[in-house]
């Protein structure tokens, strides 16, 4: 009989630690999605600003040669944008990796969780 409790409680004990492990899963999954979704926003945030700066860009160039600096402005401008929006898309890229190996995280605490549960109805 003690065996069978001690059995239990340790069931009990997996069955509570996976459950922590699948809710700090969903907790990390919640974050890194909003996470993706401001990259998202500023990503393209930076491409209206980007095309904005390309169409200014080749009103400048028509424009006469006093427009030089301003030209050389807006494509240093430019240029930093699409750094910035290289750089987004890399993290962007990296944030849907993370939330594909946090969502397999969650799925197998999940499949552990009901292992568990199953386990201790058959008990």
């Amino acid at each position: 009989m003690d065996a069978f409790k001690k059995k239990l409680e340790t069931i009990r004990n997996e069955a509570e630690a996976a459950k922590e492990r699948a809710e700090k899963a969903e907790r990390e999954l919640a974050a890194i999605r909003a996470d993706i979704a401001t990259k998202e926003e500023e990503t393209h945030s930076l491409h209206e600003r980007v095309v904005l700066l390309e169409s200014q860009l080749e009103s400048a160039e028509t424009g006469s040669s006093d427009d030089k600096n301003k030209l050389r402005e807006i494509e240093l401008k430019t240029e930093d944008l699409s750094r910035k929006v290289r750089t987004l898309e890399k993290e962007h890229e990296s944030l849907i990796s993370k939330l594909d190996d946090m969502t397999d995280k969650h799925d197998k605490a999940k499949h552990e969780l009901e292992e568990t549960l199953r386990a201790m109805d058959e008990m």
